[in-house]
């Protein structure tokens, strides 16, 4: 024994210096004989406040982290080991065991220097476990002094004095106190800690084979020609995002879980309130579930969700400030035309920004399918992801200009011969329209067919606006404040109309953008500028090349 503890004290010094420093660096001891129980144990540091030596000024963090790394695992015991001579009220071992074991399922309490504390019934209730709760029981031992390390006093006598002194002192527990029963009692709970972790572990082990036998079968047999290598992995990579597209080919991104309610967390010491981090979980899609999403939420939902009257106030005084000293007879165009490319106005962000989506989506698809596709070549997954997003990149730009000069288009000429506006608009010039004479007399005389009322139906934009301006130059109107109403509310109703079908168009055209600029593309022409800007000799060589982590698993 004595030249073990003489390599274990070598061994720290080389690790941690010779003034009581410290490191994460474990000793590994192992110890084969026919006299001591089957156990691992962990010895790690005791937790300390004040630096010594050349401890560093946070030492008592460091231990703590340190202590708590190996205790946090569901699957260790935690060995809480206090002094006798010490309030176990304030012991820090047991209070960091009960932080991360509050239940005590899997903490054993050790009380050392047995013989320091006074014979009381304190010291009774301590020792019989009722002031501490830990499951796995509290067990008091002497161990050796300073003295009897010095005169290095045989650990057998140690053992029998402490036999003698709890049969003299607290003889209701003496049989479940010592180091001989700690002992055994150790390698009891071992076991039956086995047992019952044993299921769990064998599940984890085979649910790691199986992973690992998926990761070998992702990563194939290595090629043999790199120049063949290159080019099959060029033409999987491209391959896989058309039937992404498609819906043909599945990856799994990690997503916010929508059920996660975010928790709430108090700083004891600052006061100040956070929120924990989102919980994510993994989701199977593909690029072409993405791309639809997009298409519903950003361009359907979010177009259709811009209100189609905003900014259409005081049109009534919009009218009058165009006519000057002497109304005017009819709605002025001018003022249709500024009004309607001022809503069309509002369809310019929402459009870019659904294209913008849509590039997050594909770039996206290139992350995952890349990193599935070449990952025995960490080196070639990073030149096509950067290959293909600066290609994809272009096409962004080009999808936004398009769009931008359709809608550009859209506002340079008002076509308000459409044939659904003009429709639309019969319809509203229709509400203000007065009981035609002829149609009352038809109704008291139906075999009675005037010729005025076949040949004066409002079948355009103009012969209605006529009719409707007849009535107010004969002064059927009461008012011109009656007029100026109804003008403005004809004029709101035509604007809305011609928004609507405007929206329409843009609607359907922003997936036939993403289609063409996007999927089109991308299917026609990555593959060739991947060949055409990776294979090479020079290039080959280092890319084609299996990173070390490969390696190792393989």
């Amino acid at each position: 024994m004595e030249s073990i503890q003489k390599e274990i004290i070598d061994d720290t010094r080389r690790k941690c210096g010779i003034n009581k420093g410290i490191s994460d660096d474990p000793i590994h001891l192992k110890l084969f004989s026919t006299k001591i129980p089957s156990l691992t144990l962990v010895d790690l540091p005791g937790l300390t406040k004040i630096p010594v030596g050349d401890q560093p000024k946070d030492i008592d963090q460091r231990i703590e982290r340190l202590v708590r790394s190996y205790i946090v695992k569901e699957n260790s015991i935690i060995l809480a080991v206090s002094a006798g001579n010490v309030d176990i009220a304030n012991s820090d071992a047991l209070k960091l065991a009960r932080e991360v074991d509050p239940t005590g399922s899997r903490t054993i309490a050790v009380i050392t220097k047995c013989d320091l504390m006074e014979n009381n019934d304190e010291s009774s209730s301590v020792l019989n476990g009722t002031s501490v709760n830990v499951k796995l029981g509290l067990i008091g031992v002497i161990n050796r002094n300073n003295k009897q390390l010095t005169e290095k006093t045989p650990i057998k006598k140690i053992i029998a004095i402490e036999e003698e002194y709890f049969l003299a002192n607290y003889p209701g527990i003496a049989d479940r106190m010592g180091t001989e029963y700690l002992t055994s009692q150790l390698c009891d709970i071992l076991i039956s800690h086995l047992k019952r972790c044993l299921p769990m572990l064998a599940e984890k082990i085979s649910y790691q084979q199986v992973r690992h036998r998926e990761i070998l079968k992702d990563l194939g047999e290595e090629p043999t020609d790199p120049n063949q290598a290159m080019i099959m992995l060029l033409s999987h990579f491209t391959d896989s995002m058309t039937k992404s597209i498609e819906g043909k080919y599945t990856y799994t991104v990690m997503r916010p879980d929508p059920k996660a309610k975010p928790q709430k967390k108090v700083d004891t010491k600052s006061g100040q309130t956070t929120e924990n981090e989102v919980t994510l979980i993994p989701e199977t899609t593909s690029a072409g579930t993405e791309l639809f999403n997009v298409f519903q939420e950003d361009c359907t939902h979010k177009l259709s969700m811009i209100p189609a009257d905003k900014n259409l106030k005081n049109l009534k005084q919009v009218i009058r400030s165009t006519s000057g000293v002497q109304p005017a007879l009819f709605i002025p165009d001018g003022v249709f035309n500024t009004l309607i490319i001022q809503q069309l106005d509002m369809f310019d962000q929402p459009s870019e920004h659904a294209i913008t989506k849509s590039h997050k989506c594909i770039a996206e698809a290139i992350d995952m399918i890349a990193a599935k596709a070449m990952i025995r070549y960490p080196k070639l997954e990073r030149e096509v992801v950067n290959i293909s997003k600066d290609f994809l990149s272009k096409q962004t730009r080009d999808a936004k200009e398009f769009i931008a000069e359709y809608l550009e288009v859209e506002k340079s000429y008002i076509n308000t011969n459409h044939p659904e506006f003009i429709e639309r608009y019969q319809v509203a010039a229709a509400l203000f329209a007065e009981p035609d004479e002829e149609k009352e007399k038809q109704k008291l005389n139906p075999n009675q067919q005037s010729l005025s009322n076949t040949y004066h139906q409002p079948t355009t934009k103009e012969t209605a606006l006529e009719k409707l301006m007849t009535r107010y130059l004969r002064g059927e109107d009461a008012s011109s404040e009656e007029r100026a109403n109804k003008e403005a509310e004809l004029m709101e109703k035509l604007l809305i109309h011609y928004f609507c079908i405007v929206r329409a168009h843009l609607v359907d055209m922003i997936p036939k953008i993403v289609m063409k600029f996007f999927v089109r593309k991308l299917s026609t022409h990555l593959n060739s500028i991947l060949i055409k800007s990776l294979y090479t000799e020079e290039k080959i060589a280092d890319l084609v090349q299996e990173s070390d982590r490969v390696t190792k698993k393989t």
